[in-house]
């Protein structure tokens, strides 16, 4: 792909802001879970954390797309709505049972269903997510 340095720096900043986000989520997760987590299940740690990051990257995906909310340069409603509606179908898909037998085609989907219309609204709802 042949980008241009401004769309490059565009991508970098709105990859860069979705894993920021991320990882913060995950930060926080563990900061608030030092005394409460399983620490000999690492298992179950791991499963939440990819969790945390799913919904961190929700997160940071509407803070990247959304430009009411003060961190994007555009504002891109149909990538933000069909990345959130990806990542609700990866959030429902970490809940559930993982092992590839018990594979249910409705959660995802649900998942995608719900995640489209919250990435759709964008900043409308998100600015209420308190850390």
């Amino acid at each position: 792909m042949n980008f241009s340095g401004r769309s490059q720096t565009k991508w970098v900043a709105l990859v860069g802001t979705i894993l920021f986000f991320a990882l913060a989520f995950v930060f926080a997760m563990l900061m608030y879970g030092l005394t409460s987590l399983p620490w000999g299940n690492w298992h179950a740690i791991i499963n939440v954390g990819l969790l945390f990051a799913v919904l961190g990257a929700f997160y940071g995906a509407i803070a990247a797309l959304d430009s009411s909310s003060g961190m994007s340069s555009s504002d891109r409603p149909m990538l933000r709505t069909i990345l959130c509606g990806a990542l609700g179908a990866a959030a429902v898909l970490l809940l559930q049972a993982w092992p590839p037998q018990t594979f249910n085609v409705i959660g995802p989907t649900i998942g995608f269903l719900i995640g489209a219309p919250l990435g759709w609204l964008g900043w409308q709802w998100a600015k209420y997510v308190d850390f």
